[in-house]
């Protein structure tokens, strides 16, 4: 298969409502839980979605943009939103993530031009160049 613009946004816009559909009104202790030492629970992984929405994806696209390869982007803390209890229900937290999904996936539609921007590469802080 190869990478069509239309449809991965397809499936951006669509991921915060299957989360939705799948987790809200499940109980806490099922959203609490984890498979043991070092994993996520549930709300902990739409904590993690949250964050990468406002510091990560689109922040690295705008960065590729404007800077290329000539400096690394800043590297993106995976664990951030393991330093800050939340006690926001999930049904808040998935409002936040489909809400910011939302904004994303505008702004993505007006800076990128699959035809231009595509194959343009840009300075990972770990993995050198990547697209």
């Amino acid at each position: 298969m190869n990478f069509n613009m239309k449809e991965a946004i397809e499936v951006l816009e669509r991921t915060p409502q299957a989360l939705e559909y799948f987790l809200s009104g499940l109980s806490d202790s099922w959203l609490q839980c984890n498979e043991g030492e070092g994993t996520w629970n549930v709300s902990e992984v739409i904590e993690h979605l949250i964050e990468g929405e406002k510091v990560n994806w689109i922040p690295r696209l705008e960065f590729i943009l404007q800077e290329g390869e000539s400096k690394p982007f800043p590297p993106f803390d995976r664990y951030s939103h393991l330093n800050e209890r939340s006690e926001r229900s999930i049904e808040q937290k998935l409002l936040e993530f489909k809400t910011i999904r939302l904004l994303n996936t505008t702004k993505l539609k007006t800076l990128i031009e699959p035809e231009l921007h595509l194959e343009l590469t840009g300075s990972h802080p770990a993995f050198g160049v990547v697209k």
